[in-house]
Parts: C-alpha cells; structure tokens; sequence
C-alpha cells in the first residue's frame, strides 16, 4: 500500500501545448494535475476540489492569473501559486506577491525548472500545516479543559484563570514552584485575545541582572569586529502577544524598576538608545513566594506590587488538594505510556493509599517526575505497586502517617 499522501496541483493556461506538456511533465513526477484553459475554469475547479498547489499563466482571456489567485487564497487560503508569464514586469511580481502568490516564472521555462519550484511550493505548504497543527496542539494541551482535578481548590483556580484571561491587565501567579505556574501561565494566553501572537518567557531565577536586563530590553551587541550594533530585546518579540517573566521574586532592583516603568507607560528605552519605544505587551510573572512576602522586600518597588495587585491568582500548593491526586497519577501515567510506548495497566491499591497520603513537597512536578522514573523501569502489562517507590516517600509518609 502506497501510504505517500497525494500531492494535487491545478494547471492553467490558454494554451493547451503548454498544458499538456506540464501535465505530462508532473504526472510523471508522481502528482495529480488537473487541467484547466482559462482563468474562468481554473476559478470553477477550486469549487470541486483541494489543491496543494496552482500553477497558472498570468495573462489569459477572461479571468486573470491573478484573479485566479485572489480567488484561490479566499476559498483555500493554505494553497500555493505559482504564477507564468512572458513579460513580467516589477510591478506585476510585486502585485503577485501582495496578493499571496509563492513565486512567478518566467517562459520559456524548463521543465526541471518548473518542478522543482512546485516541490518547494509543496513543501512549504506542508511546513505550514504542520505549524498550525503544532500551535493547534499546544493551544489544546494549555485549554482550560487540560487541567485535572476536580477538587474545589482547583475548580476555584479554574474559574479564576477563566475570568482573568478574557481581561487584559498584568497578572501575577502566586505559587511553590513545582505548581505549574508556567503551565497556567500559558493557559491564560491562549484563552486571551492575544492567543495568535507569542508568549515570550523569561527565566529571571539565577540571571545576573545585567545580562537579564539586556536579553529583556535590548541594546548594544559587540560584533567580530569589536563594534557595536543595536539588538532587540524579548520584550519586542513579545509585541502584541505575552511576555511571561518566571520567578520575579528573583529578579533585582533595576530590573524590577524598569518593569514598573513600563506597565505605567508603556514603552521601553533600549540600553544606549535615547528614543522611546511604545509596545502592546500583558505582562504575566510568577512569584515562588507569597504575594505579602515580595511586597515586604526592599528591591520591589511598591508600585510594582500596587500595579500586579489586581490581577494576582493564586495556586494551590498540591498538598492542598490531595483529592486531585489520583486523577493526576493516572493522566502523567497515560502520557508515560504515549511516550515509552509500552504501555502500564495503573497503580496497585497499595500504591496509590501511599502516593494519595504523601504531602508531596516538590507538587505536581515532584509527582509527575516520579511516575516517568518509575514506568521507565516497569515492564510493558505491569502495574506500578508500592514496591516501586522510592523509600524515602515511603518513610517520609509513615513519619507523618504512623500506624496506629
């Protein structure tokens, strides 16, 4: 069985040599042509069939190559064309072009030529549909639907992401670490107006504050030749989408400052330049230490605090909701069995009354890296049993949990 996806081109020209010869040419080359003789007939066939890619002569009676284009990119906006003709001029590639078009081609032209150019219109159509179903999922795998649980701490913090991500000020996540502030960080994004765009993150924990301050907001970048050229910071790329700033509580005084200043304005000033930038940023950070505690400390400006007040949420350490973690033991083992490919039946029940009982100080990390060591070891149709734990969890939870 051929398992080679069908590649589908349309051919158009008035000219029914040329529209032969390409078909023929194609054909061999393993596509699906489908003819066509004038623009009118090209534009009636995208009503009966997808086409990976057109290739259309540009000047024909009736409808136009480039009619023939718009056209194309209204009903099928992923094709791609490539455009023929024998007098092309600047303003005919830059027409070409604006309406979408992937190249244009010059006759008399080679046959190897055109194929290779149809190829690569291929190939870019196939890159992408692969980005969108990349981005469609890591849109799916951060919906709110995605988070487990089902205990009223989480149901809480669910309804609060919800209503959070339909607004568009700051936000600041409150959390241990391990809780999966990076996670619910995405989640707010992609359930925000801002989805289409970047979310940018930022790792301020262990950056000297120099060399975050110049990845954040740009500025002179020393070349082989020792001068020096201005760069772009993160927070440009973030521009119109989100820039996520993980464990601001570890950020300095500068840093910090310059963030104030621009949730109050802004804008941004790249190191050595004088000229303010304006930039449609939400600003997302994380904090490992309660909300109390970072205002208490005296390199948080207060107007920082005052500015992330309305827009903090908390998360629930694990601890919190041990109910939920049943629920989270059976989902990280599904994607334990999705990766390794060998498949585990579960936990047994002496496994999960010692896991469910563990006030897991690491949270849902500690717990989702347990259940990848501990299935890399078992053999495909076992159960994970209590047998499997690392002892340290067991003597851990019997301090806490002795028998009566």
């Amino acid at each position: 069985m051929n398992r080679n996806p069908l590649k589908r081109v349309l051919v158009v020209d008035d000219e029914q040599m040329i529209v032969s010869l390409l078909s023929t040419i194609l054909r061999e080359k393993g596509w699906v042509v489908t003819e066509a003789r004038s623009g009118t007939e090209g534009i009636d066939q995208l009503d009966r069939a997808r086409f990976d890619v057109i290739l259309t002569d540009l000047v024909m009676p009736g409808d136009s190559g480039i009619d023939l284009l718009r056209a194309a990119k209204e009903i099928h906006p992923d094709v791609e064309v490539i455009l023929m003709t024998g007098y092309a001029t600047a303003d005919t590639a830059i027409e070409a072009m604006r309406n979408g078009a992937f190249h244009y081609i010059m006759k008399p032209m080679k046959p190897e030529e055109v194929v290779n150019l149809v190829e690569k219109a291929y190939s870019q159509r196939q890159l992408q549909r692969e980005n969108r179903f990349l981005k469609s999922e890591i849109r799916a795998s951060h919906h709110l639907l995605s988070v487990v649980g089902d205990s009223e701490p989480i149901l809480g913090l669910i309804a609060t992401l919800q209503g959070i991500s339909g607004v568009d000020g700051p936000v600041l996540l409150a959390g241990e670490r391990g809780t999966g502030r990076g996670f619910f960080a995405r989640v707010v994004h992609f359930h925000s107006r801002r989805s289409a765009e970047l979310c940018v993150p930022v790792y301020c924990a262990g950056i000297p504050e120099e060399t975050l301050i110049a990845e954040l907001f740009g500025g002179p970048c020393a070349i082989e030749d020792r001068t020096s050229v201005p760069h772009s910071g993160k927070m440009e790329l973030a521009n119109h989408g989100t820039l996520y700033l993980s464990d601001l509580d570890e950020a300095g005084r500068e840093f910090l400052e310059r963030m104030d200043r621009f949730l109050a304005d802004k804008t941004i000033v790249p190191d050595g330049g004088t000229e303010p930038i304006g930039l449609d940023i939400r600003v997302i950070a994380s904090s490992a230490v309660p909300v109390e505690e970072l205002a208490r400390r005296k390199n948080v400006p207060p107007t920082l605090v005052k500015a992330l007040e309305p827009g903090i949420v908390r998360i629930p350490a694990l601890r919190e909701h041990l109910e939920d973690v049943s629920l989270l033991l059976h989902h990280f083992l599904q994607e334990a069995n999705r990766e390794r490919k060998k498949p585990l039946r579960g936990f047994t029940s002496s496994a999960l009354s010692a896991l469910e009982t563990y006030d897991w100080p690491g949270n849902v990390r500690e717990l989702r890296d347990l259940v990848r060591a501990v299935a890399g070891k078992k053999k495909q149709g076992t159960m994970i049993d209590a047998t499997d734990i690392p002892p340290e969890i067991l003597y851990r939870n019997l301090r806490r949990h002795p028998p009566r």
